[in-house]
């Protein structure tokens, strides 16, 4: 009697797993299969199924962790409801068709350590509201179609690692709230429309190994403090509109570099 007993417990266990994850997070990535033309995704999910045979969701403790979908042609709009997941650690839909703008309400995803939205269709400002996410270490949206000023509100974002935010319409002085951020180890800024000088405060990224500002427009000099980024081995500075020429290196940075009057041996001409 124990043995069957046992036995149909063990058949039970997925939909009693299944029931236990809040019909709220099942709801919101409904809506996101809605919302993104799911039936046309390239791996589809099948909604009578449990939620977590869904092809690139990853549930913990009952909760949806992380959301995995990229490369997966969603197209339309990332919906409002995207906040009732709230355990979420990892949000990645790199790689789609995507457009609109990115939700307010994407700011209560409190536990994000990773928010990657690149290679999509993106518009508009940047809400605010990504300040709040101040457990994230990567954030990627490059190439994509954001316009404006970087929010003051990432002086938050004191965990990141690694932030990328090249190939958009982005505007206005280099965004020194960024230069609060001393665990940034990857900053690429590149295609945009930045312009002014580059602040002295970026000398105190003391843990920076690569900083890409290709093709803006930023213009006077490079402020001496950029010498004291002991750990940078990757400066792609090249096409904009500084007062000297500045020539971009990888590997290390060269001595004497900020009074250099002819190209390094060390050289690289451009990011892609």
């Amino acid at each position: 009697m124990k043995a069957i007993l046992l036995s149909v417990m063990c058949l039970l266990a997925p939909l009693f797993a299944s029931a236990s994850i809040p019909l709220n997070e099942k709801k919101a990535l409904v809506n996101l299969y809605y919302a993104t033309d799911g039936e046309h995704w390239n791996i589809p999910w099948d909604l009578n199924s449990p939620v977590e045979h869904w092809h690139g969701v990853t549930i913990s403790d009952d909760h949806v962790v992380a959301l995995n979908l990229p490369s997966n042609n969603l197209k339309g709009e990332l919906p409002a409801s995207i906040s009732e997941l709230r355990y979420l650690k990892v949000l990645n839909l790199a790689s789609n068709r995507l457009g609109g703008t990115i939700p307010r309400s994407i700011g209560t995803l409190r536990d994000l350590t990773s928010l990657e939205l690149f290679l999509n269709e993106f518009v508009g400002f940047l809400p605010v509201e990504i300040g709040n996410l101040d457990q994230l270490e990567f954030l990627s949206l490059y190439h994509n179609k954001f316009k404006g000023n970087i929010p003051s509100t990432f002086v938050n974002l004191t965990k990141l690692e690694i932030l990328q935010l090249g190939r958009n319409r982005f505007s206005g002085y280099f965004p020194k709230q960024l230069c609060n951020l001393k665990n940034l180890e990857h900053l690429s800024l590149h295609d945009n429309e930045f312009e002014g000088d580059l602040p002295v405060e970026l000398g105190e990224l003391s843990n920076l190994e690569e900083l890409i500002i290709t093709n803006n427009k930023f213009t006077g000099y490079l402020p001496t403090s950029i010498g004291d980024l002991n750990k940078l081995n990757i400066f792609m500075v090249n096409k904009n509109n500084f007062n000297k020429e500045y020539y971009s290196f990888q590997d290390h940075m060269p001595k004497g570099y900020l009074s250099l009057e002819t190209e390094p041996a060390t050289v690289i001409t451009d990011h892609n």
